[in-house]
Order: C-alpha cells, then structure tokens, then sequence
C-alpha cells in the first residue's frame, strides 16, 4: 500500500539560494530515468508537471536552456532575491496552452492568470532535500501568492505501489512521476538524486521532410521524416491527426514523440508522434528532464 507522507505539507518550489548573478550562471538538476535496484525508502515522490520548466533567477524568470521568459510584472511581483526553480504549470493536459502564454509573454494576460508555478527544489541550499523542502515552505509562506506553490511530496513503501501510483495519476492525465532522493544535496545535471517515471518513454527529434500520404491521405502527409541528435532517421505516421497532416509540423521544427523502448540500433520501438515543442521564441520544457 502507498504510504502518502506529505513531506511537511509543502508544494514543491525550488530556491536557489545564493546571489541571482551566481543563481545566473547556475546549472539546474536533470533527471535520469526510473531504473530497477533504486532503493525507495531513500526517495520522496512528486508529480511530473507538464508544463515549462522555469528558473526564477532572483531577477528574471529563465527556461531550463537560459532563454528569458517575459511574464507580467505582476506574476513574480515580491519573488525573493534568491533564485526558484521550478514548473510552469495550468494543470493536466495544458501543456500546449503553458507553452502558447510563455511564447506570447506578458501580452497574453488572461493566460498567466492561469498559470502556477510549482516550485521543487531549493538547489543552493546546503542541506539534504528534506532540509531544503523546509527552507521551501517558508518560502512559499513568504511570497503569499496563490500562483506560487510547493509540489507535493509522497513516500512509497515499495516498486509495486509506486507503480499503482503511476498509472493511478497517469489515468487522471499526468505526464508521470518525479522521485528526488532525501539525503542528497542539490547537485547540477543528471544523477540519480533525481528519477523521472512515466508510463510512455517520449524524446525529440526535428522534422527533416513531409512524406506524401497515399489512399485517404493523398495530397496530404502520410509521414513525417526525422532525424535524432545522433543523426539517424525515421519516419513518423502513427499518432498523426488529420489536422496534423493538413498542416503538419513545418521542416526544422521539433517534436516529441512517444514509443516503447529502442532498438538495438537505437532507433525508438513504436514511435508515434505526440506534439511540437517549441524553439527559442517560446521556451519549452524538456522531456528528459
């Protein structure tokens, strides 16, 4: 059975702690995947927010690649000196709404009205995580902004419950689970301090060319050919809408796409196409954060 400790109540939201030209130049935490042999009485568990990760740097808000992200006035209004980080987030299933605010900047008002962020980690704080998820709290107490949160944070007792606990949320429309282990400190890039879960692995790859469709998709798109960073390329059909292939993705965008593993080659196993990403004008959350 899930053992659901709420971790001193809070609503995960990340604050990096040292001065914003430090917070600046600072790497974030990346995260590697759910593997078997990880021990779950060292890790708390989140949800995984499909949304726009999001650095508050004491100053500005950033995207996980650096790129400013031009939100009202209002939104960080009384946001610390010290640096966030965190998701931008208007609830399950509305990544591309997320994504269309944060292109739009501050002219899309009504959009941020929307929008929480949910907050994970306080990277610059010298302690372990349960330490920084108190620094957090009171954090978050300090801003007193309904649109600022802390995640919340769970334990499991074992695998069997953590993955009753994946499809339970992944039914309700969440992109998976995080697990950030207890007694590790902030450290930047990918370790396994950090643990995505989901259902469906997803990863990027750009569009390289529109392959004509054949019988009902004649004059339209059958498939999409892409190319990963590793240079290889695959064609994408499956999951494609008939509004997708009227207009699909234009030659050098990004997409995700979703499949089932790789093959020995490397090249993904059921890959089926799920949506664009965004490129600099509308900074974007990573799959593979």
């Amino acid at each position: 059975m899930l053992r659901r400790t709420y971790l001193l109540g809070f609503v995960a939201f990340s604050v990096l702690v040292c001065a914003p030209a430090c917070a600046q130049s600072s790497p974030l935490t990346l995260a590697n995947g759910y593997h078997p042999g990880l021990n779950l009485a060292h890790y708390w568990v989140s949800e995984k927010y499909d949304g726009i990760r999001a650095h508050w740097t004491g100053q500005q808000l950033l995207s996980r690649q650096g790129i400013p992200i031009a939100a009202p006035a209002w939104f960080t209004h009384h946001w610390p000196s010290t640096a966030l980080d965190g998701e931008l987030w208007a609830g399950r299933g509305q990544f591309a709404a997320v994504q269309s605010t944060v292109a739009q900047g501050a002219a899309d008002e009504a959009g941020w009205r929307a929008v929480r962020y949910m907050v994970f980690d306080v990277p610059g704080h010298a302690g372990n995580f349960v330490q920084r998820q108190q620094q957090l709290q009171r954090s978050v107490r300090a801003i007193g902004q309904s649109w600022v949160q802390q995640a919340p944070q769970w334990q499991v007792t074992s695998h069997e419950a953590l993955m009753r606990q994946l499809r339970s949320v992944s039914q309700q429309g969440a992109e998976g689970l995080m697990l950030r282990r207890a007694d590790s400190p902030y450290r930047a890039g990918r370790s396994d301090d950090l643990i995505k879960l989901k259902l469906f692995d997803d990863a990027e790859a750009v569009v390289v060319a529109h392959l004509p469709g054949k019988g009902k998709y004649h004059g339209m798109t059958g498939a999409l050919l892409v190319e990963l960073p590793s240079g290889q390329r695959f064609k994408i059909g499956s999951g494609l809408s008939d509004a997708d292939r009227a207009n699909p993705p234009p030659v050098g965008s990004t997409i995700t796409y979703r499949h089932n593993g790789s093959h020995p080659s490397g090249l993904p196993r059921f890959a089926r196409y799920w949506r664009v990403r965004g490129e600099a004008s509308g900074p974007t959350s990573s799959p593979d954060r």
